[in-house]
């Protein structure tokens, strides 16, 4: 038998794995002893309460599982979490300074939270600080200790959300209130859009940036811009390779951009019919490829802020600077559309994972390559940030239809589809500036060419023209 010479700190290691009981109650002080029996130094201010925030949450219950989850970190190159150091840049010195990487930065925004306020952040608290991050008003794990503590004398727990050169926007003379089921987040809740079913083929997906491959919530490797990874489910488990990637899990697969990064699913074609060499496959936000809950599918869902989301639609390509309105209009119907169905149905296809198809079932979706090709709706989405249509409490979102045009009159939902379940799209509204002579879409909520012409040729504002197709409503900011 072959015996192996062991190292002092794998001495120590052992000695102290053998030797320590176990004491749950006594972890919180012993987790630099922990870190030092690994690492051979003390931990930083963020690596230390990244782990004194495991203890407390009881992730790690005794000294031995928590040597072992430090010790495993190490292995994979990184002092507090599953990140491989050969895809990544360590915490320390960056081109002979002392700023702080800036993606661990953004990771520490959690640990440092916790240890500085005694709670987890809120979802807007989380993004105010990373932001701050992402645009360099932070730079360095002091400076970022330093803000929290400054904040947190002053009772709050972010600033304002002028920063990194924002200017407040309008908020067109709307108050601001609470929406049952909304969370604060400056982007809006997020969405799941269902992008294809992959039917049986294998999903290919990279991007322009980083991004975190992930099984469930466990990262299980970074990947830097220009990797590409596949994703299959086969034998009760999704299976994910390339780019020195190998995982095989039983969790859902889900491909997580860092920073700006925009992901590309490489295996999905919506080319255009009008424009040469151009398809749509192109997302912000998390792809996601999951197995349907009671059948074979396996699909490809989107994960993305409200707003982003809204940006992404294929509902339009109008460019008439005097039609600002109608943009607008339509970007709150599109928003709330799809925050209805995330926060009071539950989803259009909740087996299958998402909220909203990405045709137009529901909305056409086209992401990323979209925003880039309609500007004009993305300054409308910012322009409408979180407004919503509501019932006339403002507590509660409303589904918003929309068409694309009349015949000179809205249907109501009891003349069109035989239900009368909606009270605000019981009535039909005229529609002056019609073009068809016949309905071209289902003909109930708003009408996208009167929306149009009210904008442009009558010099109504977006809420009026939301009020006249949507009855006994109100519009509200709601985050």
């Amino acid at each position: 038998m072959k015996l192996s010479v062991l190292s002092g700190a794998s001495i120590t290691l052992m000695i102290l794995l053998l030797a320590t009981p176990t004491d749950a109650a006594s972890l919180v002080p012993r987790v630099n002893e922990a870190f030092r029996a690994v690492h051979g130094r003390n931990p930083s201010v963020a690596e230390n309460a990244h782990w004194v925030t495991r203890v407390r949450r009881g992730d790690k219950k005794t000294f031995n599982s928590l040597v072992g989850a430090i010790a495993s970190h190490k292995a994979l190159g990184s002092t507090t979490n599953g990140v491989s150091k050969s895809v990544g840049t360590p915490v320390g010195k960056v081109n002979g300074t002392s700023t702080t990487n800036k993606q661990q930065l953004i990771k520490d925004v959690l640990p440092l939270f916790v240890q500085i306020y005694g709670k987890d952040p809120a979802g807007a608290d989380k993004v105010w600080w990373r932001k701050r991050i992402s645009c360099n008003e932070i730079k360095s794990e002091a400076q970022l200790v330093s803000s929290m503590r400054f904040h947190k004398a002053k009772g709050v727990t972010k600033g304002k959300n002028t920063i990194c050169g924002q200017k407040a926007l309008s908020t067109a003379g709307l108050t601001q209130r609470s929406v049952r089921g909304f969370s604060d987040h400056p982007l809006g809740d997020t969405v799941r859009i269902g992008i294809h079913n992959s039917a049986g083929t294998p999903v290919r997906v990279t991007a322009n940036g980083p991004f975190q491959v992930r099984a469930g919530s466990d990262t299980r490797a970074r990947l830097d811009a220009g990797n590409t990874v596949t994703v299959t489910h086969s034998g009760g488990a999704y299976h994910v390779r390339g780019s020195g990637v190998e995982i095989d899990d039983d969790q859902p697969i889900r491909l997580v951009p860092i920073g700006g990064t925009i992901m590309q699913v490489k295996s999905y074609n919506d080319k255009s019919a009008t424009i040469a060499g151009k398809n749509y496959n192109r997302f912000r936000g998390t792809i996601e490829v999951r197995k349907c809950n009671g059948c074979g599918d396996v699909w490809v869902i989107n994960e993305i802020r409200a707003e982003h989301y809204a940006k992404g639609l294929a509902e339009t390509l109008a460019r008439d600077p005097q039609a600002n309105e109608y943009y607008k209009a339509l970007a709150t119907a599109a928003r709330s559309y799809a925050l209805y169905h995330r926060n009071v149905t539950g989803g259009r296809q909740a087996a299958r994972g998402y909220d909203v198809g990405r045709t137009a079932d529901d909305q056409i979706y086209r992401g990323y390559e979209y925003e880039i090709l309609v500007p004009r709706l993305s300054k409308a989405v910012d322009a409408t940030r979180g407004i919503i249509v509501t019932d006339k409490s403002g507590d509660t979102p409303l589904i918003t239809t929309y068409f694309s045009d009349s015949d000179g009159r809205t249907r109501s939902a009891k003349e069109k589809w035989g239900t009368s379940r909606f009270p605000h799209l019981q009535h039909s509204a005229s529609d002056p500036h019609h073009r068809a002579s016949s309905c071209r879409g289902h003909c109930v909520g708003m009408s996208a060419q009167g929306a149009f012409g009210f904008a442009k040729a009558d010099g109504w504002d977006f809420k009026r023209i939301l009020a006249h197709y949507y009855k006994n409503t109100r519009v509200v900011k709601a985050y």
